[in-house]
């Protein structure tokens, strides 16, 4: 893609809609008169609100379509690949269809060669979040540091993994950076607080999430009522109630992480999942 050199390539995104959204975006920026229906006329659609339905989530991509989208973009042939896998990813229904599509993308990912500034982040982001086990082992190299045992660092995680996950969580959170080797042959934090930001993976989320959801519901089986926290309430509350609780949660979440940030007595990890949704109402 020659047409906008300011839009990241689309090996670099993990959400295709998000790629349409900035190809459409830096489109108009450059050019005022390029429009929705200019958009669906270069790709090839003759509804001109089908696309913007499509940026939006409304509509999905079918086969022919996704060919139309990567020929009205004058995608090259692995660019193309790649956004067919990636529209698929995106669209799949279950997890065993993602985890497909995802490997589909990293064989073509594999073939592509990027400078060394081009880390792909976002997937690295997608195999951070794709188990709960590597935030909580970078957590433990941030308290105890880590000197090449993986036998100890596994045994610390709660419930326990083996060395061999431990090793594999290592080598990935040092591959994204979040975690960095010294002269001495230790590793350390590369940044003492992370954050997901706005380009992290809704799906790489939701996927940790239920995860982390399931580790926290065995916890009342697994651990001591001294070692975790679970308590709920059934409220009855409007729309604008909602918006205003989620506001107070996402400002307590972050109290929550300033407050450990400031720990620096820290000898355990823990995981704060905060639940919030719809059991019952109008439709």
């Amino acid at each position: 893609m020659n047409e906008n050199k300011e839009q990241r390539k689309i090996f670099e995104y993990l959400d295709y809609r998000e790629f349409l959204q900035d190809y459409y975006r830096i489109r108009k920026e450059a050019n005022s008169s390029f429009s929705l229906r200019a958009f669906s006329d270069k790709i090839g659609f003759k509804a001109k609100d089908f696309i913007s339905r499509v940026m939006q989530g409304e509509k999905n991509l079918s086969e022919q379509s996704i060919q139309k989208v990567a020929s009205g973009l004058r995608l090259g042939k692995r660019e193309s690949e790649f956004f067919a896998a990636l529209v698929l990813f995106n669209q799949a229904e279950t997890a065993e269809e993602r985890n497909s599509h995802y490997a589909k993308m990293q064989e073509i990912l594999k073939i592509v060669r990027f400078s060394e500034s081009q880390h792909l982040m976002a997937h690295y982001q997608y195999q951070v979040y794709s188990d709960w086990r590597h935030l909580v082992v970078r957590s433990l190299i941030g308290m105890f540091g880590f000197s090449g045992d993986f036998k100890e660092l596994g045994n610390r995680v709660h419930p326990k993994i083996t060395p061999e996950q431990a090793k594999e969580s290592v080598k990935l959170l040092e591959s994204c950076g979040l975690i960095s080797k010294k002269e001495d042959g230790s590793y350390e934090l590369s940044q003492s607080a992370i954050t997901t930001g706005n380009r992290t993976s809704k799906t790489a989320l939701r996927g940790f999430h239920q995860k982390c959801l399931k580790l926290g519901a065995d916890s009342i089986d697994r651990d001591q009522p001294s070692e975790r926290n679970i308590s709920g309430l059934t409220l009855g509350i409007s729309k604008d109630g909602y918006e205003r609780i989620v506001e107070r949660i996402n400002a307590f979440r972050k109290e929550i992480a300033f407050l450990a940030e400031e720990d620096q007595a820290a000898d355990s990890a823990y995981q704060l999942e905060i639940c919030f949704f719809k059991v019952g109402g109008k439709k």
